[in-house]
């Protein structure tokens, strides 16, 4: 209850309104180059837009977590536990509503028990 209430205060941070726009306008703004992809549909392929990531390492962890000038949400998982089954693609929903304002790490404690010791994960 207490993740959940510090989740909501951390996001509520973060503007969530778009400015108020013609929706073709809207689209046209976000095609490349000005032009929509076919049935007014819009692509993209970079990968800076990405706002969740998984962990590789203890150093990837320093690097793209501790030293981020972005919040980041840790999401500590493991692939048998149940609760992370339901939790963390409720995190990952509301982390990318946020459209790139806050970020997430995804850390697998069967892969990094390093990094859930040095973090005191528990149950």
């Amino acid at each position: 209850m207490a993740q959940r209430l510090v989740l909501r205060q951390l996001l509520s941070l973060t503007s969530r309104t778009l400015p108020t726009q013609d929706p073709l306008a809207l689209r046209a703004s976000l095609a490349p180059h000005g032009s929509l992809a076919p049935h007014g549909r819009v692509f993209s392929t970079s990968s800076g837009r990405r706002s969740t990531f998984n962990v590789q390492d203890g150093n990837d962890f320093q690097d793209r977590v501790v030293k981020n000038p972005k919040p980041v949400v840790v999401d500590f998982h493991a692939q048998w536990c149940g609760p992370c089954k339901i939790l963390g693609p409720r995190l990952e929903k509301m982390v990318a509503k946020q459209e790139g304002k806050v970020l997430m790490a995804k850390v697998d404690i069967d892969d990094h028990t390093d990094l859930a010791i040095e973090y005191e994960v528990g149950a």
